[in-house]
Order: structure tokens, then C-alpha cells, then sequence
């Protein structure tokens, strides 16, 4: 497998303690890390260009990195739906220099990546208090919205803004000369259905 270009100190998606431990970890079981760092990148914009909506701070920006950078490392267990086996891998880990707390919530973000929303009827999540299920909730739409907009694993989106106009959330993408949109279309009015649901608004991708 080809070397993936990684340097902490360049990358401001990758300045936090711990995450030569993600990237070990996600490169480890990852089949695609090149999508994960791409969906890493992707959320931290994400979570920024939102941050007067959701109003979460540096650590919650934090746990989405992680969460992001390793949403796919369940690929590696065949027996086990994908985001199942990313919760579970993420859970049992024992790299990663992070609390219990965080751990959890990198965990169930992960897990909530696709797939059905996060529900009081899924016992680790139902277990949470109230904040932390808000948090992950949020964390888990941003990521969705991340992973669709590089659904074609080819990491056509180079840089993004936002604007809000007659109560919508507009976010819009700038992409690759010659590249085409098709395959995250076909994703991101699903996967930013949760988001939609939080900030009370609706989601459009705009490409330029």
C-alpha cells in the first residue's frame, strides 16, 4: 500500500494530543484512510463554518476529528456491519490517550456515521445523560454530511462556505476542475437529514 502523506504539525485538522494514536489506529485497519483524512478535513470545516448554530467549543471539535478519522475502520471486521465494528474497535482500544467519556462519544459518532439515527432504543446511547446524547447527535450530522460530500472517495471538494439565507443552511463546495458531484448528490439529502433535524433548517450543497 501506497504511504499516505501525513504531517501533524502542517494540518491544523490534525493539531490535537493523541492524534499520532488516531493515525495509527487509522491507518492500521482503515482499508481507505485517504477518505478518512478527507472526511476529517471535510468535518472540521463543517463544525467550523456551523459554530454560530451549534455553538460547541474546541473539545467537541476534537472528538469529531477523531471520530471522523476513524468512522471506517470497521471495514476491517467482514463479520460485523461496518459503523458497528468502528464503535466496538474504537471502544476496545486502548492507544489512544482519551478518557472513558470521550471515548465513547468518538465511538458512538463513528457508529452514527450512516445508517439509522442516534436512538434512546440503542442501549449505549440510550445509557448516555442528556448533554452527551446532545453532543453526539450533533457531532454524528456533522460527520454524515462530511462523509457524503466525498461519497465518491476521491476527495473532489477542496474548500467550503457557508451562508444562511431565508432560513436555510447553504453550504457551498468548490471542487476539482472536471470532477463531478454525481455520487455525493446521490447521498446528501439522506445523510443531512440529522442535521437538518438539529440546526431546524434545511441543507443545500451548492458546487462551484
Amino acid at each position: 500500500m501506497t504511504p499516505i502523506p501525513i504531517d501533524p504539525h502542517r494540518d491544523s485538522t490534525l493539531q490535537y494530543p493523541g492524534i499520532e494514536q488516531v493515525l495509527a489506529l487509522m491507518t492500521y485497519y482503515d482499508p481507505d484512510p485517504r477518505h478518512a483524512l478527507q472526511v476529517g478535513r471535510l468535518s472540521g470545516l463543517i463544525f467550523d463554518l456551523l459554530g454560530d448554530i451549534h455553538k460547541m467549543g474546541d473539545n467537541d471539535r476534537r472528538l469529531l476529528i477523531f471520530a471522523a478519522l476513524l468512522h471506517d475502520i470497521g471495514w476491517s471486521v467482514p463479520s460485523c456491519p461496518h459503523h458497528k465494528a468502528s464503535m466496538n474497535l474504537i471502544l476496545g482500544d486502548e492507544t489512544i490517550p482519551i478518557n472513558s467519556d470521550d471515548r465513547q462519544i468518538i465511538a458512538l459518532v463513528a457508529r452514527y456515521h450512516r445508517k439509522a439515527h442516534p436512538s434512546p432504543m440503542h442501549t449505549a446511547f440510550g445509557l448516555l445523560s442528556p448533554p452527551k446524547k446532545w453532543h453526539v447527535r450533533w457531532l454524528a450530522a456533522i460527520l454524515r454530511l462530511a462523509d457524503a460530500l466525498d461519497r465518491s472517495h476521491t476527495s473532489i471538494v477542496q474548500t467550503m462556505s457557508a451562508s444562511y439565507p431565508d432560513g436555510m443552511i447553504q453550504i457551498s463546495c468548490s471542487i476539482r476542475a472536471n470532477a463531478s458531484p454525481d455520487p455525493e448528490n446521490q447521498v446528501i439529502e439522506k445523510k443531512s437529514a440529522l442535521l437538518c433535524e438539529l440546526a431546524e433548517r434545511q441543507v443545500k450543497v451548492i458546487w462551484t
